[in-house]
């Protein structure tokens, strides 16, 4: 059909190409005609006019700057026409995604929402390599503890052991059980999801070792002390000398993990 649309205002058309090679004239202008989309070439190629109910069948859609028209009265015709690529070529796909009505079953809006799901904070990730190696900090720390102050009281001494202990005990099997595949996912794949999940993985991991305390004290998960504590009289002190600045020194930095969350 060779009929041109004269009464649409220029200004409404859109430029497209027949290739995809930059600096060429355009091959032609589109324009929305009520329920019709209009393709009207420089040459002498008939006008392609594609009613909105046939749309889903007849435009296929390539990538973000580009569409593949198949007529449905000749489907083994193909014809590529492209957009500029560039944020106006982009808004043109989009508005014609939803001018053919698509209901967004199409592997590019999974690829999209994928995207969203991701953040972008270095302090959620500086969060997640301490919380990570926070047992092998401490051990660093009580270490130099333990070579500067060789000469200290029983007490400190005992402490210090206990502390490094923490490091090799059974609990960093269990920190790390809880809180490694979350935190592998905030660090190298900026997953919103492992926000929540790591904070959650630390209250239950903060959980289980207050509620330790209530066990007996042979089931505590204590070393021995080799020496008379001066705390031993309250049972309680002991342990959580022991075992609350490591609870603390794991639980309030997560509350940034909420902070980072309430961004997206």
């Amino acid at each position: 059909m060779n009929k041109t649309y004269e009464t649409q205002n220029q200004e409404s058309k859109t430029p497209f190409f027949l290739t995809n090679k930059p600096g060429e004239k355009p091959s032609g202008h589109l324009f929305f005609d009520n329920d019709k989309l209009v393709f009207e070439f420089s040459d002498s190629r008939p006008t392609i006019i594609i009613q909105q109910a046939k749309g889903k069948k007849t435009i296929e859609f390539v990538d973000d700057s580009s569409i593949c028209i198949k007529p449905s009265d000749d489907p083994d015709t193909e014809l590529g026409i492209f957009f500029p690529p560039d944020g106006k070529g982009r808004f043109v796909t989009y508005t014609i995604r939803e001018w053919t009505g698509i209901d967004g079953t199409e592997a590019r809006l999974f690829y999209k929402a994928a995207f969203l799901a991701r953040f972008d904070s270095t302090g959620a990730k500086v969060v997640a390599l301490w919380q990570l190696a926070l047992p092998y900090t401490i051990f660093g720390v009580t270490f130099l503890l333990h070579s500067l102050f060789s000469n200290a009281s029983a007490e400190l001494d005992y402490f210090v052991s206990t502390w490094q202990w923490l490091a090799l005990s059974p609990i960093v099997a269990c920190h790390y059980l809880v809180l490694l595949v979350p935190g592998i996912y905030i660090v190298l794949c900026n997953r919103l999801w492992a926000l929540n999940s790591m904070f959650l993985a630390t209250l239950l991991l903060v959980a289980f070792m207050a509620a330790c305390y209530f066990l007996p004290g042979e089931w505590q998960l204590l070393p021995p002390s080799e020496t008379a504590l001066i705390y031993s009289e309250y049972s309680y002190s002991e342990y959580w000398l022991v075992f609350g600045p490591y609870l603390l020194l794991l639980l309030l930095p997560a509350f940034y993990y909420l902070v980072v969350k309430k961004r997206y």
